[in-house]
Order: C-alpha cells, then sequence, then structure tokens
C-alpha cells in the first residue's frame, strides 16, 4: 500500500479565483523521505494542507481529484481520524502551542491518544534531548527564541512517531547545527520506526543527503521529480526558479563548464565536491573580493553590558561591542544566544541589568524606545508582530502621521519607500494578503521611512526562497550604501558571506568575537566552538585550495 497517492490534485481558496494546485500527481512509499521544493507562493504549503486533510475540512474552497493517505482517503475521513496516522510540523510553531511548558505541548498529542504515562515520558524526554531542549523542558513556550520553539514543535511530533511526518519548512527558524541535527533525527526515526516522510525545504544542502526523491513545484505544477542528482543537474533551471542549489553542486558545474563535462554526475555534498574540485586544484583560484572596512565613529556602543530577563534568566553575559557608522554588520549565533536581545537593548526596548549601552553617545537608560525608533529602525523577526493598518500604503504612513508630517510629505514617502522596497502597486492590499516575503519587505519599508540612521533586521530571510532572500538583502545592500548603517541577525552563513563586512559571533549571551567576515567565518575552530558552521564554500575552498573564499564567484577557473 502507498503512504500517499495524490491524484490529478486541484485546489483553490474561496477567496480567489486562482488555482493554487494543477494537476498534481504523487506517489510516496513507506519509509521513503521525500523533498518536497520550489519559489515562495509554488503552492508547497497548501499541498501540505491537502495530504494532512486540514483542506478541505478545515479551510474553504474547491477541491478536484482525490488524495489517499494509507488507503484512507483524505475528503471522506475525519482530521481526528487521519491524525492517528499523520503529523504536522508547521511553518509557525507559534500555531501549534496550546500549553504553558515545553514538557506538556510534546506530551499533549500523546496524552490525547491514551499512551502509558511510563512510556509517554519515555518519549517525549527522548523527543526533547534529540532537539536539544531537554533543558528548557520547563519554560513557557512563547518565552522561547523563533528556533526554539521550532525545536519544541518538532519534538511534539517525533515523540508521536506518527506513519507519515509532514514537515513545512521544519529548520527554517536553526542554526547550521541545528538544522543538520534536525534532519539526523529524521533519519533516525526512519530507520528505526519506518516513518515515511514528506519535507518541504529551502535548505537543500542538508535535504540531499537524506531525500530519496526531490519534487518541484512552480505556480502550482510538478515541473520536475527524481532522485536528487538528477533533478541538480539542472541546476541553472531550480535557479531561476528561486531553489537553492547546493553550493558544491555550483561550484562543480561551474567547473565543467570551462574545464570538460560532468557526465551526467553532480556532487551533492560536501565530501563528494571536495573530491570532484580536488581533481582540479590546479585550475582553481580564490579571487579575493574584500568590501573596504567602514572606519566611522561607534554609533551604537556597549560597554560590560549584562541583561537579566525577570524570571532570572542571563541572557546577555559581560557584552563590550560596538557598531560602526556605515557598517553592514552580521550578528551570528546559535539558537537562545542572545541574539535578538542584544538588538533589543540597541533600540532601548530593553535597558541593560548591568553596563552601559550608549546610542549615538546618549545613554540608552536616559531615552524612551520612542526617541531612539526615529534614529535607530528594527524590523521583527516576525513582520507580523508589527503589521497592524489595514491597506500596505497605511502602514508606512502611520508612524510619519505621528511624527507630524503633512500628507504632501507622507505621501511622497510611503511611494519612495513602497518603490525601494518593489512594493509599488500594492498600497490598497492589506497585508496579510500579502506573502511573508512583502511583509517583510512592508515591514522595512515602514521603519525606512522613518530615516533611521541605522537599521536592523532580526531574521529577515526565514522562510523565504532563493530568490527572496537576496531581494531583501539586496535592498539592506542598497541602503547601507547610501549611508545607512545595518545590523542583521541572521542564521544564513552563505548571505553573511556574501553581504556582511564584519560579523559579531554569540554564544550563551557572549560575543566570542568580533572582526571582518572572512576572518570570523574562516575560523573553524571558532565557528565549531559557537556551534555554527561556515557557508559549504569556506570549507571545500579551504579543503581544497588551503584558502577560504565567500562565495561561488570568488572561485576562478583557469584553463
Amino acid at each position: 500500500m502507498k503512504a500517499v497517492k495524490v491524484e490529478s490534485l486541484w485546489w483553490r481558496y474561496a477567496s480567489s479565483d486562482r488555482w493554487v494546485l494543477r494537476e498534481v500527481n504523487l506517489e510516496v512509499e513507506e519509509g521513503e523521505i521525500v523533498g518536497i521544493l520550489g519559489p515562495s507562493g509554488a503552492g508547497k504549503t497548501t499541498l501540505c494542507l491537502s495530504l494532512s486533510g486540514i483542506i478541505p475540512h478545515g479551510i474553504r474552497g474547491e477541491l478536484r481529484g482525490s488524495v489517499k493517505i494509507f488507503g484512507v482517503d483524505t475528503s471522506s475521513s475525519s482530521i481526528k481520524e487521519l491524525a492517528r496516522h499523520l503529523g504536522v510540523v508547521f511553518q509557525d510553531p507559534d500555531t501549534q502551542f496550546v500549553t504553558m511548558r515545553v514538557l506538556d505541548e510534546v506530551a499533549f498529542p500523546l496524552e490525547n491518544f491514551g499512551i502509558e504515562r511510563s512510556e509517554m515520558f519515555r518519549r517525549v524526554k527522548e523527543a526533547l534531548e534529540y532537539t536539544r531542549m531537554w533543558e528548557l523542558r520547563d519554560r513557557y513556550p512563547f518565552e522561547l527564541s523563533g528556533g526554539q520553539k521550532q525545536r519544541v514543535a518538532i519534538a511534539s511530533m517525533l515523540a508521536r512517531r506518527p506513519r507519515l511526518l509532514i514537515l513545512d519548512e521544519p529548520t527554517s527558524d536553526l542554526d547550521p547545527v541545528g538544522k543538520r541535527e534536525v534532519f539526523e533525527v529524521l533519519a533516525r526515526l526512519r530507520d528505526e520506526h519506518g516513518i515515511t516522510m514528506i519535507i518541504v525545504e529551502h535548505n537543500t544542502e542538508d535535504l540531499v543527503k537524506y531525500a530519496d526523491r526531490l519534487v518541484v513545484l512552480k505556480d502550482g505544477e510538478v515541473i520536475a521529480e527524481g532522485d536528487p542528482r538528477s533533478v541538480f543537474s539542472k541546476a541553472e533551471q531550480l535557479e531561476r526558479l528561486g531553489v537553492h542549489v547546493p553550493q558544491g553542486s555550483k561550484l562543480a558545474l561551474k567547473i565543467s563548464r570551462k574545464l570538460g563535462e560532468l557526465n551526467g554526475y553532480v556532487p551533492l555534498t560536501l565530501e563528494e565536491s571536495a573530491k570532484y574540485l580536488s581533481k582540479f586544484r590546479s585550475y582553481l583560484r580564490v579571487n579575493r573580493r574584500e568590501s573596504l572596512l567602514v572606519g566611522g565613529k561607534p554609533v551604537i556602543e556597549f560597554r560590560d553590558v549584562s541583561f537579566v530577563y525577570e524570571d532570572g534568566t542571563l541572557a546577555v553575559k559581560n557584552v563590550n561591542l560596538e557598531v560602526l557608522e556605515g557598517d553592514f554588520l552580521a550578528i551570528i549565533g546559535p539558537n537562545g544566544s542572545g541574539k535578538t536581545t542584544i538588538a533589543k537593548l540597541m533600540t532601548a526596548l530593553y535597558k541593560p541589568t548591568r553596563g552601559v549601552v550608549e546610542i549615538f553617545g546618549e545613554d540608552s537608560r536616559d531615552l524612551s524606545a520612542s526617541d531612539v525608533a526615529l534614529r535607530v529602525g528594527y524590523v521583527y523577526q516576525n513582520p507580523d508582530h508589527q503589521l497592524f493598518c489595514n491597506t500596505a500604503y497605511e502602514e508606512v504612513a502611520f508612524a510619519l502621521r505621528n511624527m507630524g508630517l503633512d500628507e504632501g510629505e507622507v505621501r511622497q514617502r510611503v511611494e519612495e519607500m513602497l518603490g525601494f522596497v518593489g512594493l509599488s502597486g500594492f498600497e490598497d492590499v492589506p497585508p496579510y494578503f500579502l506573502s511573508k516575503g512583502e511583509r517583510q519587505r512592508l515591514a522595512i519599508a515602514a521603519v525606512l521611512a522613518m530615516g533611521p540612521q541605522v537599521i536592523i533586521v532580526d531574521e529577515p530571510t526565514t522562510g523565504q526562497d532563493e530568490l527572496q532572500s537576496r531581494r531583501i538583502m539586496e535592498l539592506l545592500a542598497r541602503m547601507n550604501r547610501v549611508g545607512r548603517t545595518v545590523v542583521v541577525i541572521t542564521h544564513d552563513m552563505k548571505l553573511v558571506a556574501e553581504y556582511a563586512r564584519s560579523v559579531a559571533l554569540v554564544r550563551d549571551g557572549e560575543v566570542l568575537a568580533v572582526g571582518p567576515t572572512r576572518k570570523v567565518l574562516a575560523d573553524l575552530e571558532l565557528m565549531g566552538r559557537a556551534g555554527l558552521e561556515p557557508p559549504q564554500v569556506v570549507r571545500l575552498s579551504q579543503m581544497v585550495l588551503g584558502e577560504p573564499a565567500l562565495t561561488v564567484e570568488e572561485v576562478e577557473v583557469y584553463g
């Protein structure tokens, strides 16, 4: 019996005339791991909702065709009945939390299924240890960092051990090591318990190690399907779609175009890529493209800063850090390391428990957050936390009107900022009708309109496809080129390597290192100590050429 059988599936939401899924056919064998790729808006999440039975039972719209899970038709079975066979991890973990404690969150579905108490505790403990959340088992889920929340959502499904596990962007909020660990756990569950998995994922470098097959969606249609090597042999087409191609694969294809054919073989993993590149070592050279380091004065300065939350959690410990005028600074570190807390200290949303934070030379304890907002703009990790108006135009205009500007200047600034972020023509669109990438850019526009000299953006590319991620980072780079100081918190080491001038490396509330991007990312011992991994191309170039390249473009091919 097939674990999943989808035949001629079409779906459109009640609020739209557009078909989001179009003639989708898909079969998944028991015990198989299938990866779903595609640009944002391709229909990946809608497919997950269809497989879980939430479509059509929980969402209004029109469905054609059929979906069967272990022979059970989802249209004629209740969600409760389907839940006995499958589990779903959604992209936004907040939508899944129903209890007041991490331990209870993971135990909750097991209680509903009547699992015996000792077995329940064993599974909960195992799932939380798998996801490195056991030490936080008594915390309130909504107090956790974005990545920690995602770990809890994954743990709650791992403990259930459903026959089919559907995961929609399960690692989007996780640090690089966390991403790898989640995939290792998923592989163990498949090997030890025979669980079938369907994984929607932008993080292809880990996915290709474990997926048996990949399915590529575009505009609701399946446009490619096959084993990972055959799918990524069409790397250029995938990149144009917005699918991230592993850097080792991109580099191998770059070499083959210059020196010879790959003959159908595309290296996928770090080890495969290193072996392939070693054959061409004498034809390769790292051509460093260094950004000019800024020498401006500090606009934000931390001196021996510590911060303790009301529950006693020491989130920031003795931090000394300068943000220089005109810099493009990336703050990196594992989940729960204190990055967001540092950002909120930079904006006077939080005041230091000990030490001093100076913002443009003034002690933050003497400043209100509203005073600072005109000079230091902050874009939250989740744009929905700061979007509340009825239209995109009103969203950008809101703060400008509070500043007392006349309507003529408000209109001019709104139109300028919406154009700057690529949202011209969306003035009358409600924010929640926009994609997450568009909402992220709208939040950036609303902050930029106030004309801050510094902009801090927390995880701006989480859950974005390759094209959207680059649009957001290019937007920040443009702002930096016209004199704005940019601070980005991110887990995407590829984007750090490509865009940041300098890096602050944080772990357990402490700043372990601050320096030029290449120096920090290429220090494998330091990165490992912080629980991070540099981009694949940094490791590859060091392994093969003995010198770190930050991007694939920096590796030049001669011959």
